[in-house]
């Protein structure tokens, strides 16, 4: 339907820090998103708001990015710098900030906004983010390949476009690479986020733009 359950954001906005090359935007990025992504699931315990999470390039991200893309003649991959993260009301974004706000990270290396309603009169389009699955070696050896160019193979050309985070499994500690698919969508549809804040390719929703 094109019910907007999602009707507060608020953007978490990562800096990246001048001092060392440690800090760059990926890496402080990782470290802003583990802390939303506890939060999330500790948040889910005690309240059933969901959050959805959209990822966002500031204004002088976008310019770095035009920059680039006059000089080398093609685009970079999509980059982005601010988590803006949706929810069903300002008391459940609040519980986020207040929670976030908190961790070191979030404070020395982020600024974090203020639960604002979605601007409807702004919204120019839809956009669902999904998990972009690439199949493991050990799948791909019982599946059949397309044009004979295996699956995983695909996917992996294709993976190299697309943003990403690197997030620690809570079960196993080993560290895996979340890639992201944005897919344009005609509504807000009805899915539920998963754990990560994305939506999944059985419970499609999508975020607006503005």
């Amino acid at each position: 339907g094109s019910k907007m359950a999602f009707e507060f954001y608020v953007d978490v906005r990562v800096i990246e820090s001048a001092d060392t090359v440690d800090l760059s935007l990926p890496t402080i990025r990782n470290q802003i998103y583990a802390v939303l992504h506890g939060t999330f699931r500790a948040l889910a315990l005690v309240d059933k708001s969901p959050y959805a999470i959209a990822l966002v390039a500031s204004p002088k991200l976008k310019a770095k990015q035009a920059d680039f893309e006059k000089k080398y003649g093609k685009s970079p991959r999509f980059d982005f710098d601010i988590f803006r993260v949706f929810s069903d009301s300002s008391e459940a974004l609040q519980r986020l900030v207040d929670s976030i706000s908190q961790h070191w990270k979030v404070r020395d290396y982020s600024v974090v906004g203020t639960p604002t309603p979605v601007p409807t009169a702004k919204i120019t389009g839809w956009q669902s983010y999904r998990r972009f699955r690439i199949p493991t070696a050990k799948m791909e050896r019982t599946q059949l390949s397309d044009n004979n160019v295996p699956l995983r193979e695909r996917r992996l050309a294709t993976a190299k476009d697309l943003p990403y985070l690197k997030v620690a499994s809570k079960s196993t500690g080993q560290v895996f690479t979340l890639t992201i698919d944005i897919v344009p969508m005609e509504n807000a549809g009805d899915g539920v986020p998963d754990g990560y804040g994305l939506a999944r390719a059985s419970q499609p929703f999508a975020l607006p733009i503005f």
